[in-house]
């Protein structure tokens, strides 16, 4: 108790006279406190409804109430409100009915001026007290807040089970937490790293000085391939020993590198050929002075140049999706087709789905797709229409053979020279960085069909 933290207590007594002499005693003995003194019950019960009443004092008797009645119907506005009965009606039976009734602090009104300072110092504990509590509360109550909503996956397990996890981790999981408690922790581990993560938890637990953060894969419950980076701390948990971690879902980061691979191999590939021209044109210019040799020079320049810009296209298309906005598909189409400078009739079937997506990427997909009817295939016209989970985005062209629908999607994988091929790549890594599943399938006319699905 300081001084620059006020105890607001409500005195309740039927003695005008005798709530004067102890609110002048208290605040004496305790320059804190700060008393204010009712006979009317009614009258306390309203001033505890403004919430600015720390404690409350109480004789056995007031004027028109059982002091346990007061006691009750105080403690359905506050369930913590500290409460001491301070009476001159004392015996062993009216203390015993106290405390069962859950009163704070008991006292019984004696002569002289010592039970003032030690009334004053129970009013000072009790409100300490409940003041901690509900400290404590409303500091559990934060971690709590903090834990459930955290992106991390959070979870204590103990003897090689689950005895606490957050709702994100279920989340990545895909289990239950019900199915999750009492769940042997190695069960959700990938078979191939089950023997790794067992290695380093028996070492940390070992004090061996382990590294608390390592990745490791786990099964979902669906069966799906999820890597993790893991921070695993040894702590104690009910008085024994336990390991209390989180975990991230580190999929995106996984196929960003997957696609930052492809895509060097992309760029060492198709740069090579323009490369290797400018090389020898350059050694034959230098020889011969011939200016056939420079107009080829500036043919493999331009070559670079188209690959460089599709290639940066490419690597834009395969970023992770940050910040997805709600996009009519519609409307992402017609954005789409006013990019393409060629004929082309588009037809937008009705019922076409708004999505989650980055509304500039969803107009690529468009675009690109679009682009590829344009110049590969004589089609002349597209739709777009909704599909299970998703849409779809057909033509009247000639059509994919079966054989070659996967390849479609390969970065640089094209039938024409002229082009780069990196057209349907950037539809399937849009599709990728937001978690869409893309194929190509034969139309209802025999032309080509690339279906979008997984869409949210």
């Amino acid at each position: 108790m300081t001084d620059t933290e006020p105890i607001r207590v409500l005195h309740v007594d039927s003695d005008d006279d005798l709530l004067e002499v102890v609110a002048a005693h208290l605040e004496s003995e305790a320059p804190a406190l700060d008393v204010e003194g009712v006979t009317d019950p009614e009258t306390a019960l309203d001033r505890l409804d403004d919430g600015s009443i720390d404690c409350v004092v109480s004789d056995y008797r007031p004027t028109g109430i059982d002091g346990l009645d007061l006691l009750e119907r105080v403690r359905e506005r506050d369930p913590g409100m500290p409460f001491v009965l301070y009476t001159s009606h004392g015996s062993e039976e009216i203390a015993s009915e106290t405390i069962s009734a859950g009163v704070t602090e008991y006292m019984q009104k004696e002569t002289g001026t010592d039970q003032y300072a030690v009334l004053a110092n129970t009013i000072a504990n009790a409100v300490e007290h409940a003041r901690t509590e509900a400290a404590l509360a409303e500091s559990e109550q934060r971690y709590r807040t903090l834990v459930e909503q955290s992106h991390d996956g959070i979870f204590i397990y103990q003897h090689g089970t689950f005895e606490f996890v957050n709702e994100r981790l279920c989340e990545i999981t895909g289990y239950a937490e019900s199915e999750l408690f009492g769940m042997d922790v190695f069960e959700l581990i990938h078979p191939e790293d089950r023997d790794r993560v067992r290695r380093i938890s028996q070492k940390r637990q070992s004090g061996d000085g382990y590294p608390s953060r390592y990745e490791a894969r786990v099964v979902t419950a669906d069966g799906e391939t999820r890597p993790l980076s893991l921070n695993v701390h040894s702590i104690t948990y009910d008085g024994e020993p336990a390991e209390m971690g989180s975990v991230r879902d580190i999929t995106d980061r996984y196929r960003s590198d997957e696609r930052l691979e492809e895509f060097a191999s992309v760029v060492a590939h198709d740069l090579r050929n323009p490369l290797n021209v400018l090389a020898g044109r350059l050694d034959l210019a230098r020889e011969t002075g011939d200016d056939v040799h420079f107009d080829a020079i500036e043919r493999s320049i331009d070559t670079m140049e188209v690959l460089l810009e599709d290639m940066r296209d490419l690597a834009r298309a395969g970023l992770p999706v940050r910040d997805p906005a709600v996009v009519d598909v519609a409307d992402a189409a017609r954005a789409g087709r006013e990019s393409v400078d060629a004929e082309l009739d588009l037809t937008l079937a009705d019922g076409l789905p708004t999505v989650e997506a980055d509304g500039d990427r969803l107009e690529d997909v468009f675009t690109e797709c679009f682009e590829n009817v344009a110049v590969h295939t004589d089609g002349e016209s597209v739709r777009v229409e909704p599909a299970d989970g998703g849409f779809a985005i057909e033509d009247d062209g000639p059509g994919i053979p079966e054989g070659e629908r996967g390849r479609v999607f390969e970065a640089g994988y094209t039938t024409d020279p002229d082009r780069t091929g990196f057209g349907l790549a950037i539809v399937e890594w849009i599709g990728d960085a937001h978690g869409w599943s893309v194929t190509a399938e034969a139309s209802s006319s025999g032309g080509t069909r690339i279906v979008v699905t997984d869409v949210e």
